[in-house]
């Protein structure tokens, strides 16, 4: 498929990661959510083939530079010179012209990535260590956000899966969570590079036992996960690809020619929506019966209206439509085929849900299950499903019978088996198979699987809250051990069925809205003018006034008379008044011998009050008693805007003051308070959750400290966007009027007036928690 430089705005990153010796058995949606769901976000392979032999060195040169180990030379991880001139994907975006950025932990692999191929390099050789992958992973996250984006080609070498399966197995507890941190490392890979990026997630081998040596299908199947926004469809997928495929794809997503020495060609444009090739199977089933009076469409559609009859529940109705995908994708018998269940989940499993693939995976075991333990119920089985039960391994022993009783998803495999012995129907008219195409579609749609701990944290039943007062009544930490079986979208909400490896059943009931935070607001255009207008009154509904304040930082409250201590209860309405050195109550006027310069006639620039507490108060509300006939007017600027506004215009001087804690000192006869923060504080997603900045308290950063110059000069830029009037509301307060203010994001100031003007404020403290539970409770 041709580059077209117009599906995209710009060229986007492209960002390779090689994850050795991920095998696609172990590859689920609960297991790896990031992968899967990238997988659903764009294409998908999790039957693609490596090369022979597969070994790390000779598949990653292969993968590499697209040509088959018979070309290159390579038969095994011994360093030895290439018989091929076939450059890497690296060599060939650096020869385009791209940046591009390599992070590998192993020495013999760099060997066969040419010493020019990468503008920045990142190898260690720490001898086998688990750890690398974090150190990897760390050092292609500074490189990515460094550049504000990754290089135009990076690629990332994971290692812990192809050590824990020599160590412990490729099957083993330690495998599978090795596999689990691998997820956890792309996560972080891909939350740095972005969504604008496109990404390849490919791996070199499957594993047997503790090796990868042998030519066998664990061993030789792999995957390929492409997501490409604006070139590949999400929900997509190839029927098959090779390793060789990795290179040209990589050259086809970076917008350069593959070079002609390459085997291999380019995936994109070859995917089909993984919709229709689910349909598609399931339709091939119209033509085979293996024996019994059905077909396996007709086996398929009974089984999942029965089970839609039965309100059993979207997965489950889908797990019967598709649970014998396995004999079409296999090669089937007379009876069909034995181990068909195995098959068909593993094929699903990267796709669709545990509540969907895990009954499946265990439809065939319930049927030995119910035959060990209800000996008539063999006689109930037809007499297709009797002849490949023999086939199947009969009835389960003791000892497997009470294994497969305990597992999470045996109830479910009951209930979809209990289906299965059903649908055999001959001649019944059911829903045609079109009528599941919207069912299929939304299962492949890319959600976060639900966690097991969270659901039953998040849980409002009362067996988990307490009526009265909604307090938990399970501990976070203890919810180890539970395992989602199913999960139903109710009108009000989520249903999600937990199962306990004690046995024990929870059904979790989680509300469809919660009471979310108020999130800060914007203000709107011609916001100045309109904080009078807007004013509400003190002697009617108070929740606008609230409200305002919660979502824009600033609200004007007015008919408060000029009765001194009014402003007293007018806290303790909407909060808590704050107790402080200044009183509950404290008096803005000037003063002769004043102890803050806020008691003084002068000017004050735009600031935060208070930032030498901590915690630094929250809301400040000031009642005007009487106001100046000259000056005295209040300033008030938007910190938020003017951050935002930053980071936009000069990021540099952004990270700089989010990262640089200042002290702020006031001190007194009686005082000395000192708090140290940012100017500007991050929250743990990045945006902005308060600015304090106050020229008269803050002390200078340590002497000779490295970057003193760098927040100088961030700071100067800060405070000049603070002084521009685009940012700021300017207002006379008249007597009786009252302003409310989030002192974490609004700065105030005012302007000078004559000593001999009498112009007295009133003002307390209250905390914001109180203002947005108001808020909550109004919404």
């Amino acid at each position: 498929m041709p580059y077209d430089p117009g599906t995209q705005s710009a060229r986007s990153p492209v960002l390779v990661v090689s994850i050795d010796g991920l095998a696609p058995r172990h590859i689920t949606r609960a297991a790896m959510p990031a992968l899967t769901i990238l997988a659903l976000e764009g294409a998908s392979c999790f039957t693609a083939r490596t090369v022979a032999p597969p070994w790390t060195v000779p598949a990653h040169t292969s993968m590499l530079r697209g040509v088959d180990p018979a070309t290159h030379g390579l038969s095994d991880n011994t360093p030895a010179p290439l018989r091929t001139g076939a450059p890497s994907f690296l060599k060939a975006a650096r020869q385009a012209d791209r940046s591009t950025a390599m992070f590998v932990s192993w020495l013999p692999l760099d060997a066969v990535i040419e010493r020019d191929a990468a503008s920045e390099r990142f190898v260690i050789d720490s001898g086998y260590d688990p750890d690398d992958d974090r150190r990897m992973v760390d050092a292609a996250v500074a490189s990515a956000r460094e550049a504000g984006g990754c290089s135009d080609l990076m690629f990332v070498y994971l290692v812990a899966p192809d050590l824990a399966g020599h160590g412990h197995g490729f099957d083993s507890v330690e495998y599978r969570a090795a596999a689990v941190r691998s997820d956890t490392h792309l996560a972080r890979l891909l939350d740095a590079v972005g969504d604008r990026a496109s990404v390849l997630v490919t791996t070199d081998h499957g594993g047997l036992g503790t090796d990868h040596a042998d030519q066998v299908p664990d061993v030789m199947e792999t995957f390929v996960v492409v997501r490409a926004p604006g070139r590949v469809a999400a929900g997509s997928g190839w029927a098959a690809a090779s390793l060789l495929d990795v290179a040209p794809t990589v050259a086809d997503l970076c917008g350069i020619d593959p070079d002609p020495s390459w085997e291999g060609s380019s995936l994109l444009g070859r995917e089909l929506p993984l919709v229709d090739v689910v349909m598609d199977l399931l339709a091939a089933g119209a033509g085979v019966s293996y024996r019994e009076q059905v077909t396996m469409l007709d086996h398929a559609l009974q089984s999942a209206a029965l089970a839609a009859a039965d309100d059993a529940g979207d997965e489950i109705v889908l797990a019967c439509l598709l649970h014998d995908l396995g004999h079409i994708l296999g090669s089937a018998g007379r009876w069909g085929l034995p181990g068909h269940a195995e098959v068909g989940a593993r094929a699903l499993q990267p796709l669709l849900a545990p509540a969907v693939v895990e009954p499946i995976r265990n439809h065939v075991a319930a049927k030995r299950y119910r035959v060990a333990v209800e000996p008539s119920y063999h006689d109930r089985l037809s007499l297709a499903s009797q002849m490949s039960l023999v086939e199947q391994g009969g009835p389960l022993e003791v000892d497997d019978a009470e294994a497969f009783a305990a597992g999470a998803f045996a109830a479910e495999a009951l209930r979809l088996r209990g289906y299965d012995d059903e649908g055999k129907v001959e001649g019944l008219t059911v829903s045609p198979l079109d009528a599941y195409r919207g069912l299929v579609a939304d299962a492949l749609v890319p959600r976060r699987p639900v966690d097991p701990a969270w659901a039953r944290d998040a849980c409002r039943c009362d067996q988990c809250r307490d009526p009265g007062n909604d307090q938990h009544l399970v501990d976070a930490s203890e919810l180890d051990g539970w395992t989602v079986v199913r999960t139903d979208r109710t009108g009000d909400g989520l249903a999600v069925t937990l199962h306990h490896r004690s046995g024990e059943r929870h059904v979790c009931r989680i509300p469809a809205t919660e009471p979310g935070d108020v999130r800060a607001e914007p203000w709107p255009p011609e916001f100045a003018q309109r904080l009078r207008t807007d004013s509400t009154s003190r002697t009617g509904d108070l929740g606008p006034f609230v409200d305002q304040l919660a979502r824009r930082g600033i609200a004007l409250l007015h008919d408060c008379g000029v009765e001194p201590g009014t402003v007293l209860k007018v806290g303790n309405t909407v909060g808590f008044v704050r107790q402080t050195n200044y009183g509950a109550l404290f008096d803005v006027v000037a003063e002769p011998d004043p102890v803050n310069l806020a008691f003084t006639p002068r000017g004050l620039a735009a600031h935060t009050d208070n930032p030498y507490r901590d915690p630094c108060p929250t809301v400040q509300l000031l009642h005007c008693l009487a106001a100046a006939r000259d000056g005295g007017a209040s300033r008030f600027v938007d910190g938020f805007a003017a951050a935002a506004r930053l980071r936009a215009e000069d990021p540099a001087a952004f990270e700089t003051l989010t990262k640089t804690d200042v002290t702020f000192r006031f001190h007194s006869a009686d005082v000395d308070l000192r708090a140290r923060r940012p100017l500007i504080e991050l929250d743990c997603d990045g945006r902005v959750r308060a600015v304090s900045v106050n020229k008269r308290s803050m002390e200078p950063p340590a002497g000779g400290r490295a970057g003193t110059a760098s927040f100088y000069g961030a700071y100067r830029t800060f405070v000049e966007l603070l002084d521009l009037d685009d940012q700021a509301i300017e207002i006379t307060l008249r007597p009786g009027e009252l302003v409310a203010f989030d002192n974490r994001r609004v700065l105030h100031g005012r302007r000078a007036f004559r000593s001999t003007e009498r112009r007295h404020l009133q003002g307390c403290y209250i905390d914001m928690d109180a203002i947005h539970s108001a808020a909550r409770r109004l919404a």
